[in-house]
Order: structure tokens, then sequence, then C-alpha cells
């Protein structure tokens, strides 16, 4: 996730399939239940991995993807 907030907000909700384990304490990472990604569509699932990994991308490389892939 691209911030604690953003993180918490996921895994807070308790209609999300998203979730964390106290290994994941201090880092922005969620997990997914696997029983439940058929919740979510192929571009919202879609969305949730090109947005973690641009949080993480340099910043060349994330403009590079973004301008080859623009938003919709």
């Amino acid at each position: 996730m691209a911030s604690e907030e953003d993180k918490l907000a996921l895994v807070q909700d308790e209609a999300s399939p998203f979730f964390t384990t106290a290994h994941f304490d201090g880092h922005l990472s969620v997990l997914l239940r696997a029983s439940r990604i058929g919740e979510l569509t192929r571009e919202e699932l879609a969305e949730m991995v090109q947005d973690a990994w641009l949080s993480r991308a340099s910043a060349r490389r994330a403009a590079a993807w973004l301008n080859a892939h623009p938003p919709k």
C-alpha cells in the first residue's frame, strides 16, 4: 500500500477480502484471502497490483509505466 492509512482502510473493513497479520505490522503489505478473490473484479485486482508496484517503483520507472499505461 502507499500508506499506513490506506492499509488500515482495507484491513479494518469487515467486508473487505484483505487482511494482515502481526508479522506484517509496520509494513505496508496487505494480504488477500484466496477464498475471497472472486469478490474482486479483474480490474480491481489489476489496479491494486499496479498501485502497489507504483508505490515502490523509482520515479523514472513509474513515469515510464504511467506514460505507457495511462489511467482510464
